[in-house]
């Protein structure tokens, strides 16, 4: 995961401390291990008696660190994960009209692709485009099964369910392209539903608004002007 938002950030220094503390205690129980069988060996070659307490005694400390371990570990996972979940908000090289409240857009899950409908009414299939340090809020939902939103770069997954509507807020730090997969068995072709979100400046996102207005009006005028000749679309 290369983490391009606060929260993915926030998950990956936490994925990077687990990584770190599990090495940690691997090391520290072999060495364990180790010392304990060194120690066992020369007892028995010595005839040691009364090596059973100083023993004891390091189990006691050890145990001691490996709680007090654990303890810090657990609560950076507490603090990491709270700040994964606060909502983000708009930055100052983010869309202006989004300062107050996110920008709200719909996603569609069906057999097999998204579709995104976007404030102003316009609309986008398998490509969402949004504006780079804005934070949005995508409203998940579906036409037909259970369908998951997953770009783990931006945000965690979620899921688009019949009747029902998921909210995920997010915001992406950086421009680019980014891709997920589908997270959950969706039918025949759910392989190959793909979801990309192409982060761009709040000008260009405003350019790509008016170039899918323009689009879909060329595209409604053809219709009609085909019905008005008798002719199918």
């Amino acid at each position: 995961m290369a983490p391009h938002s606060p929260g993915t950030d926030q998950i990956d220094t936490l994925l990077w401390i687990g990584l770190i503390a599990a090495a940690i205690v691997v090391v520290v129980v072999n060495a364990g291990l180790f010392h304990a069988l060194r120690r066992g060996r020369r007892d028995r070659r010595e005839g040691a008696a009364g090596a059973a307490p100083a023993g004891r005694r390091l189990q006691f400390r050890v145990g001691a660190v490996l709680t007090a371990f654990a303890a810090v570990v657990f609560v950076l996972g507490i603090v990491y994960t709270e700040n994964a979940r606060e909502a983000p908000s708009t930055g100052s090289a983010g869309l202006a009209s989004a300062r107050e409240k996110p920008l709200r857009i719909e996603a569609t899950g069906q057999q097999w692709l998204w579709r995104y409908d976007y404030p102003d009414g316009t609309f986008s299939y398998y490509r969402l485009v949004i504006p780079v340090d804005t934070a949005v809020e995508l409203r998940l939902q579906s036409t037909d099964v259970v369908h998951t939103w997953n770009v783990p770069d931006l945000t965690g997954k979620a899921d688009a369910v019949p009747g029902k509507v998921n909210t995920l807020l997010f915001r992406a730090d950086d421009e680019g392209s980014f891709e997920g997969d589908a997270a959950t068995l969706s039918g025949q072709a759910y392989a190959a539903m793909r979801a990309e979100v192409e982060v761009v400046s709040p000008q260009d996102y405003e350019g790509f608004l008016k170039e899918q207005q323009a689009g879909i009006e060329a595209a409604q005028e053809r219709v009609v002007g085909l019905i008005e000749k008798g002719e199918t679309p």
